[in-house]
């Protein structure tokens, strides 16, 4: 009965493997209604069941929102028109290519187009219009269907879908027609995906997010969460292991490259801090300007911003973004449009640069495009506007602008230059438990300190700063009074969250891991000092509580920059240094071994030698052979020497192969019987290496020490002071978030479904995912049965954490007026699909799907609000 009745449950269900997420999987169930307010506990307890499943989340519709601005047509623009910068260069409907200095205009690049897709609403395929012939290619492997389940990207017509067309144009529309414009990257290949135009939820994000990585080398979203000012959301648990598993595995081990579009939500003051996509170390965010160099009013100010494009600015005052529009059978007036706006038409410019770069070095890894803007973007055109500081290594950096104005000819001639960057660490400090009060009164700041010391003399030292994550957990109401500033040793102060007067929901900041990139290059050692300050107008009823706040640290433990011969000469010659390196007025060290040289920014000395791991780095460029060299043995045959007309003999050492040596010892065969290492055979490759076609030892990638491959996806264990996180078959430093740590096995392991994180189990959860409430370290879509949902905040001492919207129980446990409260119904109900990750993709697609071969995309669900 047992069996007949799970063959009966699993056919009520359609099932689809969620993007390039292994062992992961969409259930939708055919008979519950979309609008089902059930938490449907029976399917869930028959899944769970299962002893292939080990994760199960039931999914919540969420609201996206596209990035382009609410404007009208502007009159009087003419088709050729140009957005200039102050410097007096910019985007011309006549140029041979869209670039910021005409040094880009002219660089020749040959090698392959990089491939970038655009997740949407959809994007136009072609034009059929003979005039304009096909305005791009569209790469049907970087292309797919997600709302429909088909390779079609193709939007509806209603008039409201022309965005993704209008981004993909910017990149990608052909050269030398005379029609529309000329992409950045006229030679990219580009995909669309077609996700905006229904009903989104984690799944979709992830399979999004997950589409095709190792085709796909760029993907560009001018999307997020709604920008109203109140709002506080990001990635679910299947979009964050999609992102994860991007730049791990993504571009054969190099990582996808995720460009994201800041926000437009500053007419709302809103902070694009309180976005966990453009919050995140993984996406390169990317912020506007208006033709003269100035903040634009819908231009959203934080610190996870790295680098700026041009946009539109005032309607009527300042030009939009040239760029091809719908199909010109629809609306033939409008196959062109000079009226792309918002920050929606500055990640598809950044997007085209970074392709640019990619043809000039497609080694590139996902870290080394963020160090390329980091040192390539110019402060100077963005320097009328106020708020430019300068942090401990000299560079300038903005709320607004990031680091400048992204430089495409700067950026391909470092490209060119460029070595890859050694190994991320990852340094944790201790978490600060101690509750602290907010006072109410106008104008108060908490000051506390936190002293580190980057995990010096571990394997995760951090001496030269990327990123930096500031994880706080905090109650105040209204929490848009809140201002929060973070300080350096060195003196920066960053800025991680804006006063926001619209967010007055009564809700916490739970962990929430605030991004700054202000600090790059300086020293993590020393005392940080976290500033939260009343700075709103709004009336407190009550103080608030600061109950956690730790810091993440992502860099490296040897200097980063690394560049090759060529530029160095150029700059000893006497020229100028273009990149404003920190601290050095020009380049006076020699080349060292190798045509390398490696400068320290912050103590002006040579770094010193690699000894330490981390993750998704080249391993063709960061990682050391097994002999100590920098760069691996070429791979070819396992022939050892050349023969140069020495004899061969044929009493040989037994590592030879049958044809023979010319001399005594492992070093001096012809060819090897079973595995070179270097110039001796051996009978086993050694640890931390693997065996390649060739029959060469190669390294394994630093976080591995066993290996079946260089890529970080090939670990078969893992490195010291690395743990194995077990779902998605990679080991890094720490768990990623949603993740606790397995101390018995050093693996990390995936939180319960709808848990935000967990401690000591799966199921102990420690905070929620934004849509749900918590009871008893469990989170629901609602209070269950005779509890009510709080209208306070509740503190559990034994975690010193806040819980968000606990639920307790009834004076009178009899009513059933108020049995199932939640703050909002038709956004808490639940959805009728659910995402299960099984233990292998074979033994799932044996034991749960064994009775149901069709698949299917749909994935109804409900909207889950957000705090």
């Amino acid at each position: 009965m047992f069996v007949i009745f799970l063959l009966f449950f699993f056919s009520l269900f359609c099932y689809l493997q969620v993007g390039s997420l292994k062992d992961y999987y969409l259930f939708h169930n055919k008979r519950i209604t979309k609008r089902s307010l059930r938490f449907n506990s029976e399917h869930h307890s028959a899944l769970k069941s299962e002893p292939e499943v080990r994760w199960l989340q039931q999914l919540h519709e969420k609201i996206r929102r596209k990035r382009d601005g609410p404007f009208s047509a502007l009159p009087g623009y003419a088709p050729y028109d140009v957005i200039r910068s102050s410097t007096g260069f910019g985007v011309s409907l006549t140029s041979p290519r869209l670039a910021y200095t005409p040094s880009a205009v002219y660089h020749p690049l040959v090698p392959r187009a990089p491939r970038i897709q655009y997740r949407d609403a959809g994007t136009r395929s072609i034009f059929p219009d003979p005039l304009f012939k096909e305005q791009w290619y569209l790469d049907p492997d970087a292309s797919f269907d997600i709302n429909g389940n088909d390779s079609d990207p193709t939007p509806q017509d209603n008039g409201d879908n022309k965005h993704g067309t209008r981004c993909a144009g910017e990149v990608a529309a052909v050269a030398f027609n005379n029609y529309c414009g000329v992409g950045v990257a006229y030679n990219a290949s580009v995909g669309g995906v077609r996700m905006l135009d229904g009903k989104v939820n984690d799944v979709v994000e992830a399979q999004a997010l997950s589409l095709n990585p190792s085709h796909i080398d760029i993907y560009s979203a001018s999307w997020g969460p709604e920008d109203d000012g109140s709002t506080v959301d990001g990635p679910g648990p299947l979009a964050r292991r999609a992102f994860i598993y991007g730049v791990t595995s993504g571009r054969q081990g190099k990582g996808s490259i995720f460009v994201w579009a800041s926000g437009n939500g500053g007419r709302y003051t809103d902070s694009c801090n309180c976005d966990g996509y453009t919050n995140s170390i993984f996406t390169l965010s990317i912020s506007s300007a208006t033709q003269g160099g100035f903040k634009p009013w819908y231009l959203e100010e934080c610190s996870s911003t790295l680098a700026t494009t041009y946009s539109s600015g005032t309607p009527g005052h300042d030009k939009s973004v040239a760029t091809v529009d719908m199909d010109g059978r629809l609306r033939p007036d409008h196959i062109c449009t000079v009226e792309h706006t918002g920050t929606s038409a500055s990640a598809p410019l950044a997007a085209g640069i970074c392709a640019l770069a990619l043809e000039a070095n497609p080694n590139l890894t996902w870290r080394d495009m963020q160090y390329l803007v980091v040192y390539t973007s110019r402060p100077a055109p963005l320097e009328k506007e106020s708020g430019w500081m300068l942090n401990g290594v000299k560079r300038k950096y903005s709320h607004k602008f990031g680091y400048g104005l992204m430089d495409a000819g700067a950026m391909v001639s470092l490209a060119e230059q460029w070595t890859s960057v050694p190994p991320q660490h990852i340094c944790k400090s201790r978490e600060n438990n101690e509750d602290r009060k907010i006072e109410g009164t106008y104008g108060y700041t908490l000051a506390t300190h936190m002293d580190v010391n980057g995990c010096a003399g571990t394997i995760n030292e951090v001496r030269y700063l990327e990123h930096v994550q500031c994880r706080i957990t905090l109650r105040f109401f209204p929490r848009g009074n809140l201002r929060i500033l973070l300080t350096s040793p060195m003196g920066t102060t960053s800025t991680l969250l804006f006063e926001r007067p619209r967010d007055i929901v009564k809700s916490n900041f739970d962990d929430w891991p605030f991004l700054s990139v202000h600090f790059w290059g300086e020293k993590a050692e020393g005392r940080w000092t976290l500033q939260i300050i009343n700075g709103g107008r709004r009336r407190v009823n009550q103080p608030g509580i600061l109950s956690k706040w730790q810091l993440i640290f992502y860099g490296t433990a040897v200097q980063p920059l690394r560049l090759k011969n060529d530029l160095i000469n150029q700059q000893l010659r006497g020229s100028a240094n273009p990149y404003a390196f920190p601290t050095e007025s020009d380049l006076t060290q020699s080349a060292g071994d190798g045509g390398y040289f490696n400068m320290d920014p912050i103590n002006g000395v040579l770094s010193f030698q690699n000894l330490f791991t981390g993750a998704a780095s080249n391993p063709e460029k960061a990682i050391a052979t097994v002999d100590g060299h920098n760069i691996p043995t070429p791979q070819r045959q396992n022939v050892m020497a050349d023969a140069n007309n020495k004899l061969v003999l044929h009493d040989c050492d037994p590592e030879c192969d049958s044809q023979g040596c010319y001399g005594r010892g492992p070093t001096q065969c012809v060819a090897c019987k079973h595995y070179r290492l270097d110039n001796t055979c051996v009978s086993r490759c050694p640890p931390r290496s693997f065996p390649n076609q060739g029959g060469v030892c190669w390294p394994c990638h630093e976080s591995c020490e066993t290996c079946a491959g260089a890529g970080q996806d090939s670990c078969l264990t893992c490195a010291p002071a690395h743990l194995h996180v077990t779902d998605l078959a990679v080991c890094l430093q720490v768990c990623p978030e949603g993740y606790y740590e397995n101390y018995d096995n050093k693996t990390c392991v995936p939180c319960e479904a709808n848990c935000a994180s967990c401690q000591d189990r799966p199921d102990y959860c420690t905070s929620c995912e934004h849509h749900l409430v918590m009871h008893e370290h469990k989170c629901f879509s609602s209070c269950p049965l005779h509890t009510y949902e709080t209208e306070d905040y509740k503190v559990e001492r034994d975690m010193q954490k806040l819980i968000k919207y606990s639920c307790r129980l009834y004076v009178n446990s009899t009513s059933t007026s108020r049995g199932r409260y939640s703050r909002n119904s038709s956004s808490r109900s639940s959805s009728t699909s659910i995402s299960i990750s099984s233990i292998s993709s074979s033994s799932s697609s044996s034991s749960i799907s064994s009775s149901s071969s069709s698949s299917s995309s749909s994935s109804g669900s409900r909207s889950g609000s957000k705090s």
